[in-house]
């Protein structure tokens, strides 16, 4: 699995690391069942803190998309039961943030909807 980092983004590591795993299951390129490298091999391989790699996974195993226990291997979770309801209210105030977000740097509502179409694209094979 390729991953990398950008040591001169404003986005932390291990952000960019969570993002980046969060969109391959998104998109079905890690299954229920896969195993995710150990901390150790993608430390080692982005020359990066053992620990940064480790609180990506804590952000992936509290958004209920991978299981961790000491000692095992990191794998993606079945989907759990949130109700539909809460998840789209969660994603709801996350997205008017980023557009928020976005508007006050000057992106306008077409170029926001075309970067919408774009992540839908990319990720809808995980459906």
């Amino acid at each position: 699995m390729h991953l990398e980092v950008d040591m001169d983004s404003p986005t932390p590591i291990f952000q960019q690391l969570a993002d980046q795993l969060r969109l391959r299951i998104a998109a079905g390129e890690l299954k229920v069942g896969d195993t995710l490298p150990s901390v150790r091999r993608i430390a080692k391989l982005l020359r990066i803190n053992l620990n940064t790699v480790a609180k990506a996974y804590r952000i992936l195993a509290e958004e209920k998309l991978v299981d961790l226990q000491h000692g095992r291997a990191a794998r993606v979770r079945a989907r759990v039961g949130v109700s539909r309801k809460a998840l789209t209210e969660d994603a709801t105030r996350e997205l008017e943030a980023w557009v928020a977000k976005a508007r006050t740097q000057g992106l306008d509502d077409a170029y926001l909807q075309r970067i919408f179409a774009r992540a839908l694209e990319k990720t809808k094979g995980g459906r």
